[in-house]
This record gives structure tokens, sequence and C-alpha cells, in this order.
């Protein structure tokens, strides 16, 4: 800014007015500049939802639901419909469950170290047990990283 008040030569002549004005005009021509450079960086774009048929309050409680401001919302759920993942609408449950069946295969792990000569129908179970938990900690990582797929209209291809 300085170099920019100096260079119209408001600094040395100018009343305190004009460089008021000189300033003012330095921080429009700034923030034309930069706002040019962001929207070439990272373009912007407008999206309308209508209230009538409650495009918008949808819209809005999903935001709601995940914790998150709606254009922030907006943003995360067209990533994730392009990548084909899904948005977990509460991280932390989903941390918890998984503990929680991470430990429950643990428990099992341990039980099974502990070998028993007359019990080995007892240990075959527990072996069968934790085959199934592995399998379903493997399905729920599966289903909230990767939710099926909605079934897509091809409009282009539509017999009419």
């Amino acid at each position: 800014m300085w170099q920019y008040l100096e260079s119209v030569g408001v600094l040395e002549k100018g009343t305190d007015e004009e460089i008021k004005a000189a300033k003012k005009t330095y921080r429009k021509k700034y923030f034309i500049q930069y706002k040019k450079k962001q929207r070439s960086d990272k373009p912007e774009y407008t999206v309308n939802f209508s209230k009538e048929n409650g495009e918008h309050e949808r819209v809005v409680l999903s935001a709601q639901k995940h914790n998150m401001k709606t254009s922030s919302f907006l943003r995360v759920a067209t990533l994730a419909y392009l990548q084909r993942s899904y948005i977990v609408p509460n991280r932390h449950q989903i941390a918890q469950l998984e503990r929680l069946l991470s430990d429950c295969l643990n428990e099992i792990k341990g039980m099974t170290k502990v070998k028993e000569k007359f019990f080995w129908q007892r240990e075959e179970k527990l072996e069968h047990v934790e085959k199934r938990i592995i399998k379903l900690e493997e399905q729920i990582w599966e289903l909230f990283r990767n939710p099926p797929e909605c079934p897509h209209h091809d409009h282009q291809n539509k017999v009419t």
C-alpha cells in the first residue's frame, strides 16, 4: 500500500482526505485483483434450491445432521458423490462402533489362545466366531466408506 501511496505522490503533498481517498482506491483495486485471482484458482458456482418442493429444507437439514455449514456440506457431498464414497453423519459414533468390534475381536483372540485339551469343539466355535467378527468388521468398514451406489438414470439412452 505504501508503495502505491508514494507512486501517486499523495504522501508528500496530499491532505488527510486525499490520503484516505488514495487508500480507498488502493484497497478497491487490490480487492478486485484478489477476487479475480480467487475466481481463477477456485471457481464458484451458484446453485438454487426450491423451497416450494422442499429441496432447500432437505439440504439444510442434511447439512445440520452432518454438523456442517450448508455450503461446506454441498461441496463435500458433491465430491463424495463423484468419488462414490459416503459422508459419515457422525464420525465419532462410527469410530466407537469400529473400536467396539475391534475390542470384541481381541477378546475372542485372547480366549482362543488358551488351549484346552478336552474342549476342542469350544475352540472350533470360537474360531468360527472370530472369523464372523472379522467379516462383520470388514463389511461395516466397507459399508460406511463405500455405500451402495444409487441407481443412475441414463437420460441419453432412455427409450420413451
